[in-house]
């Protein structure tokens, strides 16, 4: 038999179990930070987001059809519209107005209306409220 000090020196007993070890808490000055962080970034990202995304920013260049002609190939005539494919791959819807004005080498029978598909294209025009784009000039290079 042992005597009773051996069991208490015994390294093959078991041991209790360990606590876990206690996180310490972040200070107020740690959270603070990384709310203003978190808002500095936010506002930041607005910010740019606003200068690329808005329509109506000053320093940024007017849409195409607008100051700028909308080049493209005509895909389809019908009650006063135009569709117009741009270079990119975008389709594109134009207004032809009654007094819209077709500059072309030769005279076109019906104005915006005699061009046929595949007819490459230089629209310059305005937006209307509703977001199309009414022409005031097509222009057919030669």
């Amino acid at each position: 038999m042992t005597a009773p000090d051996e069991e208490d020196t015994d390294p093959r007993a078991a041991l209790p179990p360990l606590a876990p070890p206690e996180r310490p808490r972040p200070r107020r000055w740690v959270i603070g930070l990384a709310l203003l962080t978190v808002f500095v970034l936010g506002v930041v990202g607005g910010v740019l987001a606003d200068r690329h995304l808005a329509v109506g920013c000053r320093g940024c260049p007017p849409p195409a059809g607008e100051g700028t002609p909308l080049v493209g190939t005509v895909e389809s005539v019908a009650d006063g519209l135009l569709a117009v494919r741009t270079p990119e791959g975008r389709l594109v819807v134009v207004r032809a107005a009654p007094d819209t004005r077709v500059l072309d080498e030769r005279p076109r029978a019906g104005g915006p209306a005699g061009l046929s598909r595949g007819t490459r294209v230089n629209v310059v025009g305005v937006r209307d409220a509703d977001g199309l784009l009414t022409a005031l000039e097509v222009g057919v290079p030669g």
